[in-house]
Order: structure tokens, then C-alpha cells, then sequence
């Protein structure tokens, strides 16, 4: 699949994506894994663009992996989350009462 900045255009692109794309690929670019890791560093929107321009069973297919992934990451980092908010809550009562836990 190649992506245009026309197809960006028509699908509603928002300025700053649209002018990210072309700044960086120029006015097409063919659907690769290195393009796409290097569009997703860019901070190119990956998921409105799956949205916008996959077929609707792509799209679908999309959102299934989209959601494994994300509960793979929820999972790793559960803990992590969990220690950070014991960790801010003693600053939190320091700010609010002035006091020492």
C-alpha cells in the first residue's frame, strides 16, 4: 500500500500530521515496517491513519493487535504504576498538610 499526501488531504488529515508526512516522506510513501516505525517516531498518528485509509477488514484486524498489544503493556507495567502512586501519595500529603509522614 502506498500513502499520498492526497490521501491524507481527502481523508481529513490534520495540518500539522499532513505537513509532517510530506516534510518527512515527500509526497508518498510505500507502507513498509521501517516507514512505519519511523513514522510512529515522528509522532505521526498511526491510529487515525488505520482508521482513515485501511480497508474495513484491515481495520478490524488493526484494532485486534492494537488491543493485544496494549494489554501486554498493561500488564507490564501494573507494577510500576502501582509503586508510582504510593510513591507520589506521601508528597501529596506533605504539599496538603505541611507535615512529615
Amino acid at each position: 500500500m502506498r500513502i499520498t499526501a492526497r490521501m491524507l488531504e481527502r481523508k481529513g488529515a490534520c495540518e500539522e500530521q499532513w505537513a509532517w508526512f510530506c516534510l518527512y516522506f515527500g509526497r508518498s510513501a510505500e507502507v513498509t515496517l521501517q516507514n512505519c516505525y519511523e513514522a510512529a517516531a515522528l509522532g505521526l498518528d498511526l491510529c487515525w491513519a488505520a482508521q482513515a485509509l485501511l480497508p474495513e477488514l484491515a481495520w478490524a484486524d488493526y484494532q485486534r493487535a492494537r488491543a493485544a498489544a496494549r494489554a501486554d503493556y498493561e500488564r507490564a507495567t501494573a507494577a510500576a504504576l502501582a509503586d508510582y502512586e504510593r510513591a507520589r501519595a506521601p508528597a501529596f500529603y506533605r504539599a496538603a498538610t505541611g507535615k512529615e509522614g
